[in-house]
């Protein structure tokens, strides 16, 4: 199969291409801003997916402050979507997100109620809206994935973070459920293969640990020992602004403190079995850190 990957440098792209490529018969084309490709240019997307069979968007911008987060992830998708149409694609899988729920309570599902805050939540969840309004002049599916787990620069910062014992500045009570890169790139590729027409999947791992929980994980993995602390949100904040502590603003507390329950089961009736336990991806990624 041809297969077309936007954000395909990314961390989830990478593991994708690696996951893939073990097929001789697929044929990975990328498509990446760090090779000099742009969503938003049709020419290039056009010349690129000439014989394209399936595309996988993963391609978009997180960081809510960007002014060209909506553009990219809203009308670029857009365009990934009507180029594709054109190549005559015979299927689309789009990368989303759990955020696209908002503040949740309880059990999410596939089937709860998309109320978006953020700007990015928004973005994705319009997205959505664009993808499957198409979905009778293409194949769709949407994975609607929680926190990814990975080696990234985020992950870097947080595990260092817990290394040195910071305070977490919440009671990290909240349900924790995210997921690793492997097993997102292994979801991906069952989708390809036997994603139904126009459904959406949540992509979770199996384990519901606390936020408090994870945290001692990790620490547990990187020799740390147990000893985890919590100080009030306020306080938490000053201590990021005094000693220029990026992960500790307001957003991305709140984004760590959200409740984050999932229901996988139709996941998991499609065919998905979890291959890496939480322990085992915390400490495949703590190994790439040293």
């Amino acid at each position: 199969m041809n297969i077309l990957i936007t954000g395909s440098r990314g961390m989830v792209g990478k593991e994708l291409i690696t996951l893939l490529s073990k097929n001789k018969r697929n044929k990975i084309i990328e498509f990446d801003y760090a090779l000099g490709d742009d969503i938003l240019n049709e020419k290039k997307l056009r010349k690129k997916m000439k014989g394209v069979e399936i595309i996988i968007h993963l391609a978009g911008v997180i960081n809510d402050s960007s002014n060209q987060l909506w553009e990219v992830n809203v009308n670029g998708t857009k365009k990934v979507l009507q180029e594709a149409i054109k190549a005559k694609a015979k299927k689309i899988v789009f990368l989303s997100s759990t955020g696209v729920y908002g503040i949740t309570s309880g059990v999410t599902s596939e089937k709860t109620v998309l109320n978006p805050k953020t700007i990015y939540e928004k973005s994705k969840a319009r997205a959505e809206e664009i993808i499957l309004k198409e979905e009778n002049k293409i194949e769709v599916n949407i994975i609607r994935s929680a926190i990814i787990l990975g080696a990234n620069d985020y992950w870097k910062k947080m595990f260092n973070l817990l290394k040195k014992k910071y305070p977490l500045p919440l009671n990290g009570k909240n349900t924790f459920q995210i997921i690793y890169s492997k097993e997102l790139a292994r979801i991906i590729e069952l989708v390809i293969k036997k994603g139904k027409k126009g459904e959406i999947y949540l992509a979770a791992g199996q384990e519901k640990k606390s936020l408090n929980e994870f945290c001692s994980l990790v620490q547990k993995e990187l020799g740390i020992e147990n000893n985890l602390t919590h100080i009030p949100l306020g306080v938490g904040l000053i201590f990021g602004k005094l000693f220029k502590i990026k992960l500790l603003t307001k957003e991305n507390v709140h984004h760590l403190a959200k409740e984050r329950n999932y229901n996988i089961s139709k996941i998991k009736k499609l065919g998905w079995k979890q291959k890496y336990s939480l322990k085992e991806a915390v400490q495949k990624i703590a190994s790439e850190f040293n």
